[in-house]
C-alpha cells in the first residue's frame, strides 16, 4: 500500500504489513477448514448428516455467545496478544480434529470440544481485528487499508475453498485439517511479530460505571445505541446479512436446480459474485463518498439485485450479472462500513461496538436460513425470493431514513492517534 513518507509512516506500514500477512494465512485457514471438516466428519465409521450438524452448531454457538465478550477482551487486552493467542487455541482446536479424523477414531465428545474451543477461538478476531486497524493506521489511510485488507483475506478465503475439496481428495480430510490447523499456527506466529499494542485507556467518566464484564459491556452498548446512523446502519446490513446467507444456503441452490440450469449455473452465479466482490473491494481504495454512511445504506439495495432475478428466472447469464454487480457493491459496502465505524468510535470502545456488529449478524443467519426454507415450502420458491428482496429493498430504506446516515461526513484525521506518533529514531524508508 504505497503511501507518502512521514515520521510514523515506517513503523505503521511495518505493522501493517504483519497484521495483512497473518490474516491472509488465516483466512485461507477459514476458506479451508470447514470443507475439510464436513468431509472428515461424514467420513467417520458411523456418522452422517447428523453428525455433521451437531459438530457445525458446536463450532458456530460459542461464536455467537462469546463475541460480545470478545469485544470487551479486545478493549481491555493489547489486541495483537489477544488476536495471537485466538489464532494459537484455534490451530490447536483444528489440529485436535485433524488428528482424530486422520486415525479414523474420533469419540465424539472430543471431537464436539474441539469444535467449541475452535468457535470460542474465533469470538474475539473480528471485534479485535478492528480496533487493531484503528490502533496501527493513520485514520487519512484507514480506508485504503481496509480495502487491502478486506480484498487480500477475501482473496485468500477463495483460494482456501478452492484448493480444500482437491487436498482432501488427493491427501485425506486428516491431512487437510492438519494444513488448515498449521495456517493458524503461522498466522499466530506472525502476530507475535507485531509490537506490542496496548489498549487506549478510556476517559474518565464523570460517574463510575459498573464495575465488571457486565459494565464494560453496558458501555459498549451505550457506545452502539448512542449513534444513530451506527446502530441502524448495523440493522440494516444484518438484514441484508442474513438473507443473502438464506439465499447462499437453501434458496438460491433450489432455484438453481428448479429452473436455471442445475450446479453448473448456481456456481457461476456464486464465481461471478466472488468476482464482484473482490473488484469492489479493490476499487474502494479510490473511493470517497462526501457521506460514507449514506453510501453504505444506498449500496445494501443492490443486494436485492440478484434475488430479485432468481425469482423472475431469466436465463442464467443475467442472473450472473446481477451477482457480479451486487457483489461489488457488496466488497464496497464492507470496506466503507469499517471505515466509518473506525473513524467515528473512540479508539477505547471500537471492538466492543465492532462485537455487537458482529452479533447482529451472526445471530440472524440461522434463523433467516431457517425461515427460508419454511417460507419456501409454505408460499413457493419464487414468492420466497421476491419477499427477500423486498426485505433487502426496506432494510436499505430504512437506513437511508435515518438523518445522522444521511448527513455522517468523513471523520476528520485526528492528531495524536498512536499511529501517527513519530518513530523513536529516524527510520530507513522501506518499499510498499
Amino acid at each position: 500500500m504505497a503511501v507518502g513518507g512521514g515520521p510514523g509512516t515506517a513503523r505503521w506500514r511495518r505493522d501493517f504489513r504483519v497484521l495483512l500477512a497473518a490474516r491472509v494465512v488465516s483466512s485461507a485457514g477459514t476458506g479451508f477448514g470447514p470443507i475439510a471438516l464436513g468431509f472428515g466428519v461424514l467420513g467417520l465409521p458411523g456418522a452422517d448428516v447428523g453428525t455433521l450438524s451437531l459438530v457445525v452448531a458446536c463450532q458456530t454457538l460459542p461464536q455467537l455467545l462469546l463475541v460480545l465478550l470478545g469485544g470487551v477482551l479486545a478493549d481491555r487486552l493489547p489486541r495483537a496478544a489477544l488476536l495471537a493467542a485466538a489464532e494459537a487455541t484455534a490451530g490447536l482446536a483444528w489440529g485436535g480434529m485433524a488428528v482424530m479424523i486422520g486415525l479414523g477414531t474420533a469419540p465424539l465428545p472430543l471431537l464436539l470440544a474441539c469444535a467449541v474451543v475452535a468457535g470460542a477461538a474465533a469470538a474475539p478476531v473480528g471485534p479485535a481485528l478492528t480496533g487493531m486497524v484503528v490502533h496501527i493506521v493513520p485514520a487519512s489511510e484507514r480506508r485504503r487499508a481496509n480495502s487491502v485488507l478486506r480484498s487480500a483475506t477475501y482473496t485468500a478465503r477463495t483460494a482456501g475453498i478452492t484448493l480444500a475439496g482437491p487436498a482432501v481428495v488427493w491427501a485425506g480430510a486428516g491431512w487437510a485439517l492438519a494444513v488448515d490447523a498449521a495456517t493458524y499456527v503461522l498466522a499466530a506466529v506472525l502476530l507475535i511479530a507485531l509490537r506490542p499494542i496496548a489498549p487506549v485507556p478510556a476517559p474518565a467518566p464523570a460517574t463510575a460505571p459498573a464495575a465488571g464484564l457486565a459494565g464494560e459491556l453496558a458501555a459498549g452498548w451505550r457506545e452502539f445505541t448512542g449513534r444513530q446512523w451506527l446502530w441502524v446502519l448495523v440493522t440494516g446490513y444484518s438484514v441484508g446479512y442474513a438473507v443473502a446467507g438464506a439465499v447462499t444456503g437453501v434458496l438460491g441452490p433450489s432455484a438453481a436446480q428448479s429452473y436455471l440450469g442445475g450446479p453448473a449455473a448456481w456456481s457461476a452465479i456464486l464465481a461471478g459474485q466472488a468476482v464482484g466482490t473482490l473488484a469492489g473491494a479493490v476499487a474502494a481504495r479510490w473511493i470517497r463518498p462526501r457521506r460514507p454512511a449514506l453510501a453504505a445504506a444506498l449500496l445494501l439495495s443492490v443486494g436485492a439485485l440478484p434475488v430479485a432475478l432468481l425469482a423472475a428466472a431469466p436465463p442464467a447469464p443475467v442472473v450472473v450479472a446481477g451477482a457480479v454487480v451486487a457483489g461489488a457493491a457488496s466488497g464496497l459496502l464492507m470496506v466503507l462500513a469499517d471505515t466509518v465505524i473506525q473513524q467515528h468510535v473512540p479508539a477505547h470502545a471500537v471492538s466492543r461496538v465492532s462485537a455487537y456488529d458482529w452479533f447482529g449478524s451472526l445471530a440472524l443467519a440461522p434463523v433467516a436460513v431457517a425461515a427460508a426454507g419454511a417460507g419456501a415450502r409454505e408460499f413457493g420458491l419464487r414468492p420466497t425470493l421476491l419477499g427477500c428482496a423486498v426485505l433487502v429493498c426496506a432494510a436499505a430504506a430504512f437506513t437511508v431514513c435515518a438523518p445522522q446516515v444521511r448527513t455522517l461526513p468523513p471523520a476528520p484525521h485526528r492528531p495524536g492517534h498512536p499511529a501517527d506518533r513519530p518513530d523513536p529514531a529516524p527510520a530507513r524508508r522501506t518499499g510498499p
